[in-house]
């Protein structure tokens, strides 16, 4: 379990920052202040761009209309703790992980919409994951890092692009070990079949 202060100390630590912050929404330093800026945006960008487990959500979408336009049979409105959709599925138990349907996506006067021609569709997504007392160790210090590459110009000690860059490269090898450790706690039931076949033969 971690909390936003002990993740942002984390960060400071990349960057040679000896000081350390000691709550998050009320400190006024120059640290505390410069997280504050860019926590939340630097949390969306990391979640958006690599699937992890733990941030994965499936739902059944809620439907707006059939028949909304020319293309497509039916919409479906955007959950609002979605940062990025992963895939719709048909909701049934003939999905795969290869499961794929198409989809597009639009707006009407409420917000975004999801426009595809699957009845009672399902949705598998990224969520908006904000409480760090979920977050695995391995997310927890590769998010650290970009953090650390995000606020470098502005509170680092020494030379700030060269740690920012080292901030940078650490992140993208941190992150990908934290995606692996978390495919390699799942298991499809394709690969439970193709075990038991293994282990017949």
């Amino acid at each position: 379990m971690a909390t936003k202060v002990e993740i942002c100390n984390l960060a400071s630590t990349h960057l040679g920052v000896g000081h350390s912050i000691s709550n998050f929404d009320t400190d006024q330093s120059e640290e505390g202040q410069a997280y504050r800026a860019v926590y939340d945006i630097a949390l969306r960008v990391v979640l958006r761009e690599h699937p992890l487990t733990f941030t994965t959500k499936i739902a059944t979408l809620a439907l707006i209309e059939e028949d909304p336009n020319t293309e497509w049979q039916y919409s479906y409105r955007y959950p609002v703790d979605c940062i990025t959709i992963r895939r719709i599925l048909s909701g049934t138990r003939a999905d795969t992980r290869q499961s794929r349907l198409p989809y597009k996506i639009g707006a009407d006067s409420q917000g975004i919409v999801i426009w595809t021609d699957q009845e009672n569709a399902e949705m598998e997504y990224t969520y908006y994951a904000d409480n760090p007392n979920h977050y695995p160790s391995d997310f927890v210090l590769a998010f650290s890092y970009y953090l650390a590459h995000i606020v470098s110009k502005r509170i680092s000690v020494g030379d700030q692009f060269k740690l920012g860059d080292r901030a940078y490269q650490m992140y993208l090898i941190e992150i990908s070990r934290a995606a692996a450790a978390g495919f390699n706690e799942s298991q499809s039931e394709e690969e439970i079949e193709s075990e038991f076949i293994r282990a017949r033969s």
